[in-house]
């Protein structure tokens, strides 16, 4: 009787845990305005980003550039699919989440809400695919276990708000484990009368046809997806050796769809887009590269497991939670290890290698990748590029509560997620990311002309700025930091403004001031 009152109470306060991770997905959606990549995505999304260009040296009406970021009158399905294809050959990102915020936008509109919504629902659709995974790998309770962690995990839920392709990598992972592993199963099961062999063949194929589906829509969705295709291949091969054949050619089916984008958009934009392998590349001789590879996985992890997006942008800490971003990390690894050594101790074998080739095999495969092209994907953008292995990690951490902690179970469950809610906390209510609405704010109700003066040309800042103009008749003056003096001095010469508005890009992006 006592047995049965701890597990009611143990699934309340799971599920509550899982409830409240929902509910602040809703109370924070529009917490933050959109950040340079978001509102490039609206860009991308509303099919005009060919049409973007603005004057060098010269201000401009800022309602030139916000009618860029909505939907056009009149506008035709195929043209707008057409002109949002074309627009993502100069990105360096797939076309999937880009043509699904396409639709959505025309479908709500371009509001933060709106947008931001699409990924809201796609991480809620993670979380109950989270719990189905977490359940066949680990039983009820950890599977509540497995998904109250990923639905306060703060890098998660930070991107479940962010109108970005991560979240939706995350998805893809899950829902290719989970039909892989119900796959497994039924196809290990024997046939009887009440399963017989055609109901056993009809979901046979259909599992199939999800790990296709689910595959073709990771790569399209973000290209390093590629990294989970080692994971999912080898646990296939774990798991069930026997049918490797069938598995590799379900594999290769999903990486057969994704390959009529690859080889009309994906070789266009390596070629537009040289620049981004630049970015990636490392740099400095053997050890600088090697000690640059070590902090990138260790950051990652502690961004992953840890941290989440308290390591971008936290004035005046931005330049000393970098160092210390990857000493955490350090401790996670640590941590890690424990988890992995409690579970072998215990003989946990098969739950354990499921685990580590789910979260810990995509990082191996980033690192050494990363090592042998000299390139630096892992830690780049925080961790983003490597969201495919944060499932496995946070699996794997679930494992080791559910069977390596034993009465000290639920004591240290607790203790993580109150953990992992006040730095979601601390992030979302600690900083204040309304600055254009401050700025909005400050402006005079008149139609007074105002200027702008911003000494960057990055078309993420000027974006932010169009999608909140400050005023209907603003101008905007976006010149390269060298240039602010003489562009600023034409402009007041040629025209009287009512008020003029200095902004300054901490990073202008592209351009350095001359003096």
């Amino acid at each position: 009787m006592r047995k049965e009152h701890e597990s009611t109470a143990t699934n309340i306060f799971l599920s509550s845990v899982i409830a409240l991770g929902i509910i602040l997905r809703f109370v924070w959606v529009g917490k933050r305005e959109f950040w340079y990549d978001e509102v490039l995505s609206v860009l991308f999304a509303s099919g005009q980003k060919n049409a973007y260009q603005i004057p060098e040296n010269t201000p401009f009406n800022l309602v030139e550039i916000s009618a860029l970021l909505g939907q056009r009158t009149g506008e035709n399905p195929v043209t707008a699919i057409k002109d949002v294809l074309k627009g993502i050959l100069g990105d360096p990102h797939p076309p999937l989440s880009y043509l699904g915020e396409a639709l959505w936008l025309r479908l709500f509109g371009n509001s933060e809400l709106a947008m931001r919504s699409l990924i809201l629902g796609v991480s809620l659709v993670a979380l109950g695919v989270a719990y189905f995974v977490g359940r066949r790998v680990l039983g009820h309770r950890g599977g509540l276990i497995f998904t109250a962690l990923l639905s306060l995990n703060p890098f998660f839920l930070a991107h479940s708000l962010n109108l970005r392709m991560y979240a939706p990598m995350v998805l893809w992972v899950l829902l290719s484990a989970g039909c892989l592993l119900m796959l497994v199963d039924i196809e290990k099961r024997e046939t009887t009368d009440s399963y017989p062999a055609r109901k056993r063949q009809i979901q046979t194929w259909m599992l199939r046809g999800g790990i296709v589906i689910a595959l073709a829509a990771g790569l399209l969705t973000q290209y390093l997806f590629a990294y989970w295709l080692f994971a999912i291949a080898a646990l296939a091969l774990y798991l069930d050796r026997q049918r490797w054949l069938q598995h590799g050619l379900t594999i290769s089916a999903g990486i057969l769809l994704f390959m009529p984008w690859f080889l009309w958009g994906t070789l266009q934009q390596i070629n537009n887009r040289k620049d981004v392998l630049n970015q990636i590349s490392a740099v400095g001789g053997p050890l600088q590269s090697a000690l640059a590879h070590v902090m990138g996985l260790a950051q990652t992890l502690a961004n992953h497991l840890f941290l989440g997006h308290l390591t971008t942008g936290m004035s005046p800490l931005q330049e000393p939670i970098k160092p210390t971003a990857v000493a955490l990390g350090c401790g996670v690894i640590g941590f890690l290890a424990v988890c992995i050594n409690d579970l072998f101790r215990r003989r946990q074998y098969k739950i354990l290698t499921i685990s580590v080739l789910m979260g810990l095999l995509p990082l191996v495969v980033a690192l050494v990748i990363d090592v042998v092209a000299n390139k630096y994907t892992l830690g780049f953008g925080w961790g983003r590029s490597a969201m495919v292995a944060l499932p496995g990690c946070v699996l794997l951490i679930a494992a080791w509560l559910e069977l390596g902690t034993g009465r000290w179970r639920m004591p240290l469950t607790a203790l993580l997620l109150a953990v992992y809610l006040s730095v979601n906390v601390m992030d979302f209510e600690g900083r204040d990311r309304q600055m254009f609405h401050k700025i909005q704010a400050t402006q005079p109700a008149d139609s007074e002309p105002v200027l702008v003066v911003m000494n960057s040309q990055a078309w993420g800042h000027v974006l932010r700025l169009a999608y909140y103009p400050p005023a209907a008749n603003t101008e905007l003056l976006a010149v390269d930091p060298a240039n602010v003096v003489e562009a600023l001095d034409a402009a007041l010469s040629a025209k009287d403004y009512s008020r003029v508005l200095w902004l300054r890009a901490e990073k202008p992006l592209w351009g350095a001031p001359a003096s």
